[in-house]
């Protein structure tokens, strides 16, 4: 399941005892089976569970529990067909019927999963999640209307579900405090035994709608109560990022890189979008991939998880070691696999989008195992980029510098220290392109960044509003909208409150 997702997967997921009935020897061998599958040995458990359907034990808690490890080894395809083994023994069965959704959602198979959350909201129908899913797939296909009247279904048949308030408030257009969302927001926010997860949700949703109606002083108050409560979840310190960076700063010079021979992979196919979170990525992708020889990805892991999962060791304190150090080897393994799982998304597109912000961490690798891949670095002023990031509620811990006004700046400071330096090592393989510039001047800006992505123009990229491509992140909204201007310089509307920020963030 994906991560935005997961959290709610969790209120559906059945207990792992089967529905009919076992020998006692069989049942025994279930239990070791779950047991070794909680505990990291998936293989054994999956043995163990072919073994007992084999034996005509099987259960649509059996079928489910093997299509959990099908889906965590990324076999997607043969996991929806245990999920609907499951459903065959029982139409009804919840956990099978919202995985199998999930499963469809993140294959792109999108009407496949519209019919099976609908099916679940007809068969449970007190079952919200099905619901709030829903709605969210339909944003991501910028069909807001329809994902505006389920959130509002859900915020009256369960008000306390917060998460309903805030993704509403995401693509709500407030026009003045007497909005009747806004003062049933602040009605469950004075609740003294509310949790905190359901504090942050609304937090953030009220700053968004003061933001709307122009009272930034009650805006910022909401965003800062918010940005509290979440900076407490991690108690984020920037000492390990700040090392990382030197060390990747210390260790990709140009020299060796010089001294480096692999055999690289050839591939033009991948587009890599870098930068900050926040700084328009998500505009570029979308642009680009409104390109006919274009599929876009969105925020891959691939990538990072190649880089640290084969460099970044815990014996060597997760810091990258001399270049030399390393086979070749290990370089040409990286740009192959990074191919190989971005082909199985999709196979056809001559070029594949991948718009994960920290890859910028992951230049010099890249440019090592994928030497002809696109790099585009997104460029946005400082300030409008932290300010942007302290008003996002994200939905994974990738960005624990963010809710801090100093420790976001922190984190702004070496991210611009590591892209100056990428640019002196290898000048001429990144391009930089500018937010405010591409809002101010699309056509022209569009024509650059196509040309630099070795891509010739198409008039669906200037329109990219329009196109009905997937968007999975938080600007799904505003990528949506014709191009505008609003957001520049927007950090002055809340000045008076950004001093630390502002103190902290170097060469403005």
């Amino acid at each position: 399941m994906s991560k935005k997702n997961r959290k709610v997967k969790k209120k559906f997921q059945s207990s792992a005892r089967p529905r009919r009935a076992m020998s006692s020897q069989q049942n025994a061998r279930l239990q070791q089976a779950i047991h070794a599958h909680s505990t990291g040995n998936p293989g054994f458990a999956e043995a163990e569970y072919r073994a007992l359907i084999a034996d005509k034990a099987g259960t649509p808690q059996l079928y489910c529990n093997l299509a959990q490890i099908c889906t965590q080894s990324a076999r997607s395809v043969e996991a929806i067909g245990l999920w609907k083994k499951a459903l065959a023994m029982d139409s009804r069965f919840l956990e099978a019927r919202m995985n199998l959704a999930d499963s469809y959602q993140q294959a792109g198979e999108i009407e496949q999963a519209i019919k099976h959350y609908q099916r679940v909201m007809s068969d449970h129908r007190d079952f919200i999640d099905a619901k709030y899913l829903l709605a969210n797939l339909l944003k991501s296909q910028g069909k807001f209307l329809q994902a505006s009247d389920y959130y509002q279904q859900i915020m009256a048949q369960q008000p306390i579900y917060t998460q309903a308030h805030y993704t509403y408030s995401g693509i709500h257009k407030y026009k003045s405090e007497t909005d009747p969302h806004i003062g049933m927001m602040l009605e469950l926010y004075q609740k003294d035994n509310l949790k905190a997860e359901n504090r942050i949700h609304l937090a953030f949703a009220l700053a968004k709608a003061f933001e709307d109606i122009e009272d930034y002083s009650q805006a910022f108050k909401y965003l800062a109560m918010g940005n509290d409560l979440r900076f407490k979840e991690f108690n984020y310190h920037i000492e390990s990022d700040e090392n990382l960076i030197q060390n990747i700063i210390q260790t990709f010079t140009r020299e060796a890189l010089s001294h480096l021979t692999v055999n690289a992979e050839n591939s033009d196919k991948p587009i890599f979008i870098v930068g900050m979170p926040r700084s328009g990525t998500s505009l570029v992708e979308k642009i680009i991939s409104s390109h006919s020889d274009v599929y876009a990805a969105g925020e891959l892991d691939y990538m990072f998880a190649l880089g640290s999962g084969l460099f970044l060791q815990q014996s060597e304190n997760y810091q990258f070691k001399s270049l030399d150090s390393y086979s070749t080897e290990m370089f040409e393994k990286v740009g192959k696999i990074y191919l190989e799982k971005i082909n199985l998304l999709n196979n056809q597109a001559e070029r594949i989008t991948d718009k994960m912000p920290f890859n910028m961490m992951m230049i010099g690798l890249i440019k090592i195992a994928l030497p002809n891949a696109k790099i585009i670095h997104c460029v946005r002023d400082a300030r409008d980029t932290c300010l942007s990031i302290f008003k996002q509620n994200f939905t994974t811990g990738n960005y624990r510098f963010g809710y801090q006004l100093k420790t976001v700046a922190q984190f702004h400071n070496q991210y611009r220290m590591l892209m100056k330096h990428w640019h002196e090592v290898m000048p001429g393989e990144i391009y930089d392109i500018s937010y405010e510039s591409l809002t101010q001047n699309p056509e022209h800006e569009i024509r650059k960044l196509l040309a630099a992505c070795d891509l010739e123009w198409q008039d669906n990229c200037l329109g990219f509003d329009k196109s009905e491509s997937i968007v999975k992140t938080a600007s799904s909204y505003q990528v949506r909208q014709p191009m505008y201007t609003s957001s520049v310089m927007l950090w002055q509307k809340y000045q008076e409150f950004l001093g630390p920020l502002l103190e902290e963030l170097h060469e403005i």
